[in-house]
């Protein structure tokens, strides 16, 4: 594989090209000898949206910047021109001068969207390092619209479940009906019209008593008048035998008290059916709660079973890493817990995921990475077929690298 870096009055740049051999490619030197500037050239020209990332591109003194890059294996020439403070105008060649009509779309294919780099992924947020992550991987649905689902079917249980214990507290205040207690009120008025029975067989049997009892008192007075009062006597008899039969069909007297007894209980009863009524509306309102609580939860429980299956049939760039709510995890644990090699080497193995005809990785913040984390990546990208663009000037990184000075090569090896 041949491959070509030039830039030329990018930023710091004056003018420099490289065809570096191997995986790795160190780019070394002081502050402001322009290293950083050489490495936002390629930045800048395998960005597919054009995004604006420099704000000033064009070195002090010049009217044109460039940036270039061959690949003789690929058969590609991928340029990027500033004229103006701007994003810049990209242009995609084959090597016999063929030009491509939407170098967008070429870049982003050969590139599979955008150069990843692992370094720069290690300094994300934990949201951000997930949203990276997921960028890399083909899941089975939306993570936000399952995020989206699980949000409003939480939203419904909370408020079944504030329904289910106000509900409680309102049962929990209203008593429980007696065994016996009817489902309907009792109606009292069958009890006052037999009170009012009553009382008036009562009465009258006080009159017909009355009446008898005169006539008894009477004929008393008679009889010891008797001599001159037979006749009277005789009358007298006659009518006491007839209010005597009128007492005799007098039926048994009636005693209204139970008759009472069981009016003052009406209104006991009727306030415990009102009140079962109360209870089992309550019972009924707060069955109906905690089924829509138990009904959220149940989708809560779908949204994370889909959401689970849906990651464990993905392909993620490491075998153990996945993704939860709050970001990477890597065999069930945070990112963040993992120890530092382990995540350098994850990092890369993101970078490096899927099959982009471009094998590039472009790494700014190298100084981060010592010798061992090096090694490890140019081991990584010789056994995937990458080559690994990385700003360093730490350690040994002049000896084995090319070294840039005043904005040109000054040295490599």
């Amino acid at each position: 594989m041949s491959q070509t870096f030039t830039v030329e009055n990018f930023k710091g740049v004056r003018e420099i090209t490289l065809s570096p051999e191997g995986s790795l490619v160190v780019i070394a030197g002081g502050n402001g000898a322009g290293k950083s500037s050489f490495i936002d050239a390629f930045v800048e020209l395998f960005d597919p949206k054009g995004t604006r990332l420099t704000p000033k591109p064009i070195r002090d003194g010049e009217d044109e910047a460039r940036a270039e890059f061959i690949d003789t294996d690929l058969d590609i020439r991928v340029v990027r021109t500033w004229k103006k403070n701007d994003a810049g105008r990209l242009e995609v060649f084959a090597l016999d001068g063929a030009k491509y009509g939407k170098p967008a779309e070429v870049v982003a294919r050969l590139t599979g969207g955008l150069i990843f780099d692992p370094v720069a992924f290690l300094n994300l947020d934990e949201k951000k390092q997930r949203d990276a992550l997921l960028s890399k991987v083909a899941l089975p649905f939306d993570l936000d619209e399952v995020a989206r689902e699980k949000a409003g079917a939480e939203s419904r249980r909370l408020e079944a479940g504030r329904d289910v214990k106000r509900l409680e507290g309102a049962l929990a205040s209203i008593p429980k009906p007696a065994p016996g207690t009817p489902a309907e009120e009792v109606s009292s008025q069958a009890i006052l019209d037999e009170i009012d029975a009553a009382q008036h067989a009562q009465r009258h049997r006080e009159r017909v008593e009355r009446v008898y009892q005169d006539l008894a008192g009477e004929l008393h007075d008679l009889e010891s008048e008797l001599a001159g009062l037979q006749r009277r006597l005789d009358d007298t008899r006659a009518q006491k035998a007839a209010a005597y039969k009128a007492r005799e069909a007098l039926p048994t007297p009636v005693d209204v008290a139970p008759l009472r007894g069981r009016l003052a209980d009406v209104e006991q009863t009727n306030a415990a059916v009102r009140a079962g009524r109360d209870h089992a509306r309550v019972a009924a309102e707060l069955a109906a709660a905690r089924s829509a609580h138990d009904a959220a939860q149940a989708d809560i429980d779908a949204v994370e079973t889909k959401k689970a299956a849906g990651l464990a049939a993905a392909s993620f760039p490491v075998a153990g890493l996945s993704v939860d709510e709050s970001g990477v995890t890597f065999e069930g644990i945070p990112f963040a817990q993992v120890n530092s090699a382990m995540r350098r080497r994850i990092a890369f193995a993101i970078a490096t995921a899927g099959d982009p005809q471009l094998r590039l990785v472009i790494v700014k913040d190298g100084d981060l990475l010592d010798a061992e984390s090096l090694e490890s990546i140019r081991a990584l990208a010789a056994e995937r077929g990458y080559t690994a663009l990385i700003e360093r000037d730490r350690d040994e990184s002049r000896q084995i690298g090319f070294t840039i000075v005043d904005g040109a090569l000054g040295g490599a090896q």
